[in-house]
């Protein structure tokens, strides 16, 4: 059940005052409201991965108040030293991408870029507090979350229970012994079937959540 509009805003400000959003994130014991995210970097494969929410709201929240403001406020641009690009070359590669795509806005665009996503995030929270979860609204968060960033995408969009069956077809079934037969098919063929109000099942799902985004 989705939490009041108030309180989304506070836990989520809160944590990012005094402590770390991964908390919220990592903490998360899979249930039957659960919103797992998949994410892309343009210009690296380190920043491709899956995070799990406990709902949502919370996945609203985590482009509200992490990624949105962390990607469109306006900061100094500091160039590698070369040195450091020597040591780093995949962090160079990556310094350069970004500044090849940054540069294409000023810092009042970022600025003006940054408020519509954060008023369109607003008001899709809080008409998931108002009305519950619909599948559109994942439709909705996908064209807000990826008209606004620059490095990053928001690919796919996992809510529980009713897109519980195509996670487990895009990650496999988590309870596989994939090292105890020749091929993938054949080590899901003999797993069991996955069942989500068995805690074990929902502990190996959410490892290989983390295995996918690590």
């Amino acid at each position: 059940m989705a939490r009041p509009f108030q309180e989304y805003q506070t836990r989520w400000q809160q944590t990012m005052e005094h402590g770390s959003w991964t908390e919220i994130a990592e903490d998360t014991d899979l249930t039957n409201e659960s919103c797992i995210i998949s994410v892309s970097s343009y210009s690296s494969p380190m920043g491709e991965g899956m995070l799990p929410f406990p709902d949502f709201g919370d996945a609203i929240c985590y482009y509200r108040y992490v990624s949105v403001p962390d990607e469109l406020t306006p900061r100094e641009r500091t160039p590698l030293g070369e040195e450091l690009a020597e040591m780093l070359p995949g962090l160079a590669m990556m310094a350069e991408s970004w500044e090849q795509r940054r540069p294409k806005l000023s810092d009042d665009e970022l600025l003006a870029r940054r408020a519509d996503a954060e008023q369109a995030l607003d008001a899709l929270l809080a008409e998931f507090v108002q009305q519950g979860y619909r599948p559109e609204m994942s439709d909705r968060l996908r064209e807000i979350v990826n008209k606004a960033l620059i490095e990053f995408e928001l690919d796919e969009v996992y809510v529980f229970p009713g897109d519980l069956d195509s996670l487990l077809h895009d990650i496999g079934n988590p309870l596989a012994d994939y090292e105890a037969y020749e091929t993938e098919e054949e080590a899901e063929a003999h797993a069991p079937a996955f069942d989500m109000s068995n805690p074990e099942h929902r502990a190996a799902l959410k490892e290989r959540i983390f295995m996918v985004g690590s």
